[in-house]
């Protein structure tokens, strides 16, 4: 009886430490567990809804990408917004539809408004999209990433040390040369001084403008690409992730001038320029590139892995 005990217990302790030891074999191929459901809340009344998470993303997709895009630039993208989601539950947020908290998210009635007929036009290959990335997670040892994301880069992604102030290793430089072909890569809009002051003070009311507004951006530094990774603006070192914010800028790479009358911004790209490009990854897609090989491009030493639901 004793030698049975013994070997039923081993067989148990096997049993439960199998998944562990699979996954530090093969890494994070190994199924892993995602909520079948989420809570999400609505920020315009406050609501708070429960949905499934492939209808999540189906409203994520709505709202984040060009839905005309091919269907594996679509799964990737839902496959890191869910990853998104993941990671900020992970470290014990709530999800909303805020952009500057969460993620953007379109309800299905927000949606059909924005969309009109073409609603209903991209909706089923919308549906399968969401399908795949509500079963495939980016993980990095094991752990979902912070898988951000944007519309267009300035043909090199960015690095998010100069937008958030983190530097996980994977999200590092990546090659986006077809960016550049995108429509209005290249944007010009002029902001009055006045304007400016108002959007200035009321990200950092301790900033002290100096008289001449020639000088109000003073020692801008950036990188090859144009990426702005910092300028003193009165009085202070801020980062381009700073101004991009403070002003609502287009880009993170941009160039700021006073013409004598106004304030011209010239920006590159379209978003904030880290992780994965939406419109690099629908050239891909459109060569034949799948989900997993668009995802695993632009998060370097990250595994697509497959998602089991709880």
């Amino acid at each position: 009886m004793k030698k049975y005990i013994i070997m039923a217990v081993s067989l148990a302790l096997a049993l439960a430490l199998l998944p562990a030891l699979f996954t530090a074999v093969f890494g994070a191929a190994f199924p892993v567990s995602a909520p079948k459901e989420i809570e999400l809340t609505l920020v315009e009344n406050g609501s708070k809804i429960t949905l499934s998470a492939e209808d999540y993303l189906i409203g994520c997709l709505f709202a984040q990408i060009d839905v005309s895009y091919e269907e594996e630039a679509l799964k990737a993208q839902a496959a890191a917004a869910y990853t998104y989601a993941l990671r900020l539950l992970e470290n014990g947020n709530e999800l909303s539809d805020s952009s500057s908290e969460c993620q953007p998210y379109f309800t299905p009635a927000r949606a059909r408004e924005y969309y009109g007929e073409s609603y209903d036009l991209y909706l089923d290959k919308i549906k399968r999209a969401a399908a795949y990335g509500a079963s495939h997670g980016i993980y990095y040892e094991n752990k979902p990433i912070y898988s951000v994301y944007h519309s267009v880069s300035a043909g090199v992604t960015a690095l998010p040390e100069y937008i958030w102030g983190i530097s996980p290793p994977y999200l590092t430089r990546v090659e986006c040369p077809s960016d550049r072909n995108f429509p209005n890569f290249s944007a010009s809009n002029e902001i009055s001084a006045e304007e400016m002051r108002v959007l200035l003070l009321k990200y950092d009311g301790t900033l002290e403008m100096p008289l001449d507004y020639a000088k109000w951006f003073t020692d801008v530094n950036r990188d090859e690409n144009g990426y702005i990774l910092s300028v003193n603006a009165g009085g202070k070192t801020l980062s381009g992730g700073d101004l991009w914010r403070a002003l609502k800028l287009r880009s993170t790479a941009f160039d700021i001038s006073w013409n004598g009358m106004a304030f011209t911004i010239t920006t590159s790209g379209y978003g904030h320029g880290a992780g994965m490009s939406q419109y690099t990854a629908n050239e891909m897609a459109k060569n034949g590139a799948c989900a997993q090989e668009i995802l695993e491009y632009f998060y370097k030493g990250c595994k697509v892995t497959e998602l089991r639901s709880v």
